[in-house]
């Protein structure tokens, strides 16, 4: 119980930060902003968290690597999707792959309840291809570019997993990887958009600082919750942020929302609740 408890609460954390991220039209830098953010709580934890043993590291290393792709074609699929479409069908591939790499690699057991709880949340997101979620479709063109991020969402998550497995040290590892991964985007907002940046923060700070503190919670409470109970349904649950996300693009970017997303939504609460069930 306590693990659902906080992967639903790092859905919600998770949800919002992406409606911050769609409603800016400078995502680049808020998504710096929050790296920064992320980095400066980094820095002044490293003192008081223990140094990851050496087996942990190619986890962690490949994890960051897979999280700043990730943030990347974020920012491009963005900038030509509806957040009601982009985040559902990006978030429903990450369950599959999760679930594939869990009983290929990790040995854990799960029951056919919540192998079929699982299955139902990418059958969801699958809805959102007909006539383009009941909103504008989705060029096909970005299609293997929300794929990959699945992939990434799928393949980082699943690293976190195991490295948390390896070692139950969730608050350090969290520390680690941000310090890890945190700075290639404040680095390139400072190179190539110094003066936006410079600007964006004396204007937006808050934005910055409200998506960065999400982003940091919503990894944090995941972490611990992969630490608890089944990895694969950890990230499985963590898709309800799919229909929190859509309520918050219809009620704050004004974005429809057709019979493709209601039945979208309405699996994946479904696949939610024969897992727990």
């Amino acid at each position: 119980m306590l693990a659902t408890s906080l992967v639903l609460i790092a859905a919600l954390l998770h949800a919002t930060w992406n409606t911050l991220i769609k409603f800016s039209g400078e995502r680049l830098l808020v998504i710096a902003s929050m790296d920064v953010v992320a980095l400066l709580f980094a820095l002044a934890m490293v003192a008081f968290v223990q140094v990851p043993p050496p087996e942990i590291w190619p986890w962690m290393l490949a994890s960051a690597a897979f999280e700043l792709l990730y943030r990347y074609l974020l920012i491009k699929a963005y900038r030509v999707g509806d957040l009601g479409l982009v985040y559902p069908l990006m978030r429903g591939l990450s369950p599959l792959v999760v679930l594939a790499l869990t009983l290929t690699f990790a040995g854990e057991t799960l029951s056919t309840q919540q192998i079929f709880g699982i299955l139902l949340v990418p059958c969801g997101m699958a809805c959102l291809l007909w006539q383009g979620g009941g909103g504008e479709r989705l060029p096909w063109s970005m299609l293997p570019v929300v794929a990959l991020i699945g992939l990434c969402i799928g393949c980082y998550t699943w690293l976190d997993g195991s490295a948390i497995r390896l070692w139950s040290q969730p608050l350090d590892y969290l520390v680690w990887l941000t310090l890890i991964s945190a700075w290639p985007f404040p680095l390139l907002a400072t190179v190539a958009r110094r003066a936006p940046f410079v600007q964006f923060w004396r204007s937006q700070w808050k934005l910055g600082l409200a998506v960065g503190l999400c982003v940091l919670s919503s990894y944090a409470l995941v972490l611990w919750a992969m630490q608890l109970g089944s990895v694969a349904e950890a990230a499985a649950l963590r898709e309800v942020s799919v229909i929190l996300v859509v309520l918050m693009g219809m009620r704050y970017l004004k974005e429809p929302f057709g019979g493709p997303r209601l039945l979208a939504c309405a699996l994946v609460l479904i696949g939610m609740l024969i897992m727990k069930l």
